[in-house]
């Protein structure tokens, strides 16, 4: 049993040092302490001890260690619980009781696990698909709970007693049991920090979807969490509006335009650039050079791919260098593996890259190192 979770009101209190140690840190435990621990999903509270921070607090064969900032001397300490963060913590904690039980209750949807990020909060739930319909119940269901103002209690139960409770699941203690009971909704042995009333929740909002490991992972945010986040979104929403002389409800519309948009010049530059590619190819092949080399200063670097491509597909052996992104394209007609000289010397020349037979890129500091490696390429052609 843990005072922090008897009191969960304290937020200043008197103690003594009982212990010390440096491990990654400097830590000390307390004859009492209110400070929660990092437990079950839920993060450690942050606070000070006589004005200095604390980090982290873990709980280790029932001794709660305090890692502070820097390292404590006095004996005596005034403990104070940042109570911003106890509150965020507890109101991310209750709805995850609450959004759980819902699930379970009335769609037979169980929780596998629970976090607490300092972004959102995620559950993880038994499930294969998810879907908008789901969503929108849930959402009605926990409107209407955050409404009703059930009242959130934590009782201590002998185990017997406990065993008596319609509990969600079954204690992973024994002994004396701490259950936290939200009105009739759940019934839940839970060491953590909580909100008195459903009411102190205000909003949930679901921020995000994931299929992990065979789950579906939900992401959420609730009280103060979930109002910054409307806000931050309204304001995020309100300047894409003007950007886009726009309806705020009009904005997915004129996004999607402009998607589509961008698909059809893509399609143009890509056919501009064909034609362009087939231009230089022509005048290219024009010289005697049984190699060529191309330099492009300011070029796309997908313009210098297709044109190496083309020397490729005309059965010639060629560089072509592009120096906005410091990258050598070559090809080659066979007489040459290109992968495996590349392998072989291109660290000589401060370069990295690889390749197959007939065709290879890397990446270079400078034109000049590219060069160098060129020669090299070009004597080994004529060896």
């Amino acid at each position: 049993m843990r005072s922090e979770q008897i009191y969960p009101d304290v937020r200043t209190f008197e103690s003594i040092v009982t212990g010390t140690k440096e491990e990654q840190g400097y830590w000390v435990t307390l004859e009492q302490s209110y400070f929660y621990p990092e437990s079950g999903g839920q993060p450690a509270d942050r606070g000070t001890l006589n004005g200095i921070p604390v980090l982290d607090v873990q709980i280790k064969e029932g001794y709660v260690w305090h890692r502070l900032a820097s390292p404590l001397f006095e004996t005596e300490v005034q403990g104070e619980v940042d109570d911003d963060i106890r509150t965020d913590h507890a109101a991310q904690h209750t709805a995850q009781h609450v959004i759980s039980a819902i699930l379970q209750d009335e769609f037979q949807i169980k929780t596998v696990s629970f976090r607490t990020g300092t972004e959102e909060s995620t559950l993880d739930l038994n499930l294969d698909t998810w879907d908008d319909t789901l969503q929108n119940r849930l959402e009605e269901r926990l409107r209407m709970v955050i409404q009703a103002k059930l009242p959130i209690t934590a009782t201590e139960y002998t185990e017997e007693a406990a065993l008596q409770l319609p509990l969600r699941k079954t204690p992973q203690v024994t002994g004396e049991i701490r259950v936290v009971q939200i009105g009739e909704l759940d019934y839940s042995a839970c060491g953590g920090t909580h909100l008195a009333s459903t009411s102190e929740l205000e909003l949930i909002l679901f921020t995000g979807l994931e299929k992990v490991r065979g789950n579906i992972r939900l992401a959420y945010v609730a009280k103060d969490r979930a109002f910054r986040l409307l806000t931050t979104e309204r304001r995020a929403l309100a300047e894409a509006a003007r950007t886009l002389s726009a309806k705020k409800d009009q904005v997915h519309l004129v996004v999607d335009e402009l998607k589509q948009e961008q698909v059809r010049l893509n399609r143009q530059i890509g056919q501009t650039e064909d034609i362009h590619v087939k231009t230089v190819l022509k005048q290219i092949l024009t010289t005697d050079e049984s190699i060529l080399t191309v330099r492009h200063d300011q070029e796309d670097i997908r313009f210098s791919e297709k044109l190496v491509k083309a020397l490729a597909e005309a059965g010639r052996t060629g560089f072509v260098w592009n120096e906005t992104a410091k990258k050598l394209f070559m090809c080659s007609s066979g007489s040459i593996h290109l992968g495996q000289f590349a392998k072989t010397y291109l660290k000589q020349f401060n370069g990295r890259g690889g390749g197959s037979e007939n065709n290879a890129q890397a990446l270079f500091q400078t034109h000049e190192e590219a060069q160098a490696y060129i020669e090299a390429v070009k004597e080994e052609l004529h060896t």
